[in-house]
């Protein structure tokens, strides 16, 4: 597993970011999408976390106190990051306003391509963060044990965004109101719920999984001709 490039991604991350936020001041013409920076904001704190325990686990001596006092949150916030994909369902939500003589307006073709960019954006930042927390989780246990984690997060973040997109469930709220969140968890554990994560858990896989094997295992050295 190769250790990533850590500033050279967090400029990439920033310039994507701020390409998303420009292109969408330019075609913005109304508030009903200003949420998408509130979401892409909230996608950058797992990236920041699991930066942090990485940047912690190569300095500091009290790595296991620190690595848990950081990972539970990274696990909390984790499912906003794979979250943004399905503000995708406004461009159904506002439907009539995008149709005219039954075809779609230019309008639609629009909001379709800003929300995807930022979409893009935050599971780049999911996915990078999980990079981050496999390699530790490699570093301290072995690679089956580390793949169980990208699994479990995985499914956990499917679950999370059950959790938010349906329920309207915040991840702080997981500590400012635990009675709410344990008394929403009861009633959303369906069959249909269950399937749900499961779906999600899969889509988010396997874009890491794709992103995985793109930075370690389909590519080689390629020497350059001399003149």
């Amino acid at each position: 597993m190769k250790e990533l490039n850590d500033r050279n991604l967090f400029i990439l991350l920033v310039i994507l970011t701020t390409v998303n936020v420009v292109v969408y001041m330019i075609c913005r013409n109304k508030t009903y999408f200003d949420f998408l920076i509130w979401n892409v904001f909230l996608a950058w704190i797992p990236f920041v976390l699991s930066s942090l325990i990485v940047f912690i686990y190569k300095y500091s001596k009290a790595k296991s106190i620190v690595l848990v006092v950081l990972g539970i949150p990274w696990l909390l916030f984790f499912p906003n990051s794979p979250y943004v994909i399905t503000d995708l369902i406004h461009l159904t939500i506002k439907k009539d306003l995008y149709v005219n003589n039954e075809n779609f307006t230019f309008s639609y073709w629009v909001d379709f391509i800003v929300i995807n960019l930022f979409s893009w954006t935050s599971l780049l930042l999911g996915a990078i963060s999980t990079y981050h927390m496999q390699y530790i989780v490699l570093r301290i246990y072995n690679k089956v044990i580390s793949w169980c984690f990208v699994s479990i997060a995985s499914f956990a973040a499917g679950y999370g965004i059950l959790l938010g997109r349906e329920y309207r469930l915040n991840s702080w709220e997981a500590i400012t109101d635990w009675e709410k969140v344990t008394g929403i968890i009861k009633g959303s554990l369906t069959s249909q719920s269950i399937f749900f994560c499961l779906l999600f858990g899969l889509f988010i896989g396997i874009v890491y999984v794709t992103i995985y094997f793109l930075i370690n295992g389909v590519s080689r050295t390629v020497q350059g001709s001399k003149s």
